[in-house]
């Protein structure tokens, strides 16, 4: 396979300039690019489905996604904004299993420079499937053979695979098998679900020990959840088929060719003969032995969106909340970033589905008012946190808007309405310090470069001294969240016009600006103003604040 392709191409929220200078807003960018799929353009993600990334200890974020029956490799190395061209990970078509509960996985062994990816393939009966993987020793340039890691050789289900690699390097697969039914069919004894299967490999993938069971009888169509066991196990969180047909949610552990007893995790009494097709989430939570979970259930004991802690060591279950309990709500998703707890899950209105989200400063007792990260009129995929070495996000695939990769934040910014005023007290409160003082709008394109610009100076430059204001009405301060959001702007002190009545705050900033953007100020240490209209330029700011 050939390297990477230098091409842009726009998938994110914010903008696409064209020869650096022409920016449209992203509503623009993903209805061409949707409509680019129409006529085939496999390099887009924007046509894919069924995404999954992770991130490189680079910042580079990796994503793999199914189209036209091959999976399909993708980076960004500015967090989303803009992806290269995709190129194939497979050489032959595949009937690849694309739906919330199975899609294409990617894990980056940065220790070997090995890239892993596994997906289930669809084969040739009803239900029935095997488990595929292959291995880049190369960060992506190049990939080895698929092969098939279930080894019975039978043509029956392997499906819903989830893959985890340890601290030590140990990759794990697991996945439902029902290679059990088949033998209990044989013996004329009736088998009720699927069974739990597993493998794992020591070097780096080129070879996985024999399939291994943890279990009988678990649901036959909900993803399997897995996060780490000490250095070097797996931890796994599944829906179990409990007495005739009870579908709640049980726990084990291995760790090698060790597997610990099952253990009931969640008590919800949800008596169903039917596949839920919802899977559970699992992080690891503040010791070796404890996870926290999510999970949904519409049993008579819990219904709706649930969060509970669990001790693999004691098998108790603790701290069982009710997170959502509205129709439309489900497919939770856990994240544990610099200490603090994040939980997102979608949820349909009646005419959208919102992108939910939560978190919890002490290990989950208390958590935080909801908050709507992005909304969408169109169909979607269950949303995937994803953590980044400098920030959390939410990946999400919708056929509206095509890919989306969400910042999470901990809280919103402190976004302050700017009078006639304000301008004073800003400069009371930076006595004898330079600053910069930048004017912008969420429907200004040339605006979103600058501050792209600033955003990567900010990186550079944490304590940069940098005053946003948004000539928007602070009445809609959402949308220019997204944009503070999306340039990594959110830690920065950002205004909003109070009012409408923009003549009257230009005047109090200088009555000279008739009101173009982007519109910037440099006040040097006595705070006499420099004036420039038009996008600023990198090197004007590092000239006026000597960086």
């Amino acid at each position: 396979m050939s390297n990477f392709s230098k091409a842009l191409v726009l998938v994110k929220a914010g903008l696409l300039a064209f020869a650096g200078s022409l920016a449209v807003t992203a509503a623009t960018v993903n209805a061409a690019a949707l409509e680019s799929c129409e006529v085939s353009n496999p390099g887009l993600i924007h046509c894919g489905s069924a995404p999954s990334a992770t991130f490189s200890g680079d910042g580079t974020l990796w994503v793999v996604f199914e189209y036209q029956q091959h999976v399909w490799l993708t980076r960004s190395i500015d967090g989303g904004r803009q992806f290269e061209v995709a190129t194939r990970v497979t050489d032959e078509p595949e009937n690849i299993e694309i739906n919330g509960e199975n899609r294409p996985k990617i894990i980056i062994y940065e220790d070997s420079d090995s890239l892993f990816v596994s997906w289930t393939q669809k084969t040739e009966g009803m239900h029935t499937g095997d488990i595929r993987f292959t291995y880049s020793p190369d960060m992506g340039s190049t990939f080895e053979p698929v092969r098939t890691v279930n080894d019975d050789g039978l043509l029956t289900s392997h499906r819903f695979e989830s893959m985890l690699l340890t601290d030590e390097g140990r990759l794990y697969i697991t996945w439902l098998d029902k290679r059990e039914l088949e033998y209990a069919a044989e013996r004329g004894e009736e088998y009720r679900g699927s069974g739990v299967f597993y493998t794992f490999s020591d070097d780096n993938g080129r070879s996985f020990a024999p399939n291994q069971q943890i279990a009988d009888h678990s649901c036959e169509c909900c993803r399997i959840a897995v996060a780490p066991h000490g250095d070097n196990g797996m931890a796994l969180m599944w829906r179990h088929v409990f007495d005739v047909n009870t579908r709640d949610h049980a726990i084990a552990t291995v760790n090698g060719a060790d597997v610990k007893p099952v253990v009931r995790a969640t008590v919800d009494d949800w008596q169903i003969d039917a596949c839920p097709h919802h899977g559970p989430s699992m992080v690891p939570a503040d010791s070796a032995e404890n996870y926290h979970m999510s999970w949904f259930s519409a049993g008579d004991t819990h219904r709706g969106l649930y969060y509970g802690r669990h001790d693999v060591e004691s098998g108790e279950t603790t701290l069982v909340r009710q997170m959502d309990a509205r129709p439309g709500a489900g497919h939770p998703s856990l994240a544990v970033s610099d200490d603090v707890l994040h939980m997102v899950w979608k949820r349909f209105n009646g005419v959208a589905t919102d992108l939910i989200h939560v978190s919890s400063m002490d290990e989950g007792q208390s958590w935080s008012e909801e908050s709507v990260l992005a909304s969408t009129e169109g169909g979607s995929d269950h949303p995937l946190l994803v953590q980044g070495p400098e920030a959390l996000h939410v990946s999400w695939m919708t056929h509206e808007d095509g890919y989306q990769f969400v910042r999470v934040s901990d809280s919103k910014p402190d976004i302050r309405a700017f009078t006639t005023t304000t301008l004073e007290d800003i400069k009371a409160q930076r006595e004898g310090e330079p600053f910069v003082l930048a004017l912008w709008s969420v429907t200004c394109p040339p605006c979103m470069v600058e501050l792209e610009m600033f955003g990567e100076l900010l990186k550079e430059y944490p304590d940069l001294p940098l005053v946003l204001v948004s000539t928007d009405d602070i009445a809609g301060q959402e949308d220019a969240l997204d944009f503070l959001y999306d340039y990594e702007l959110d830690g920065i002190t950002s205004f909003m016009f109070a009012d409408s009545f923009t003549e009257r705050l230009r005047f109090s900033i200088d009555p000279n600006w008739f009101g173009e953007l982007p519109r910037s100020y440099y006040f040097d240490s006595a705070h006499q103003p420099e004036a420039h209209s038009g996008i600023l330029k990198e090197e004007q700011v590092r000239d006026w604040l000597s960086l």
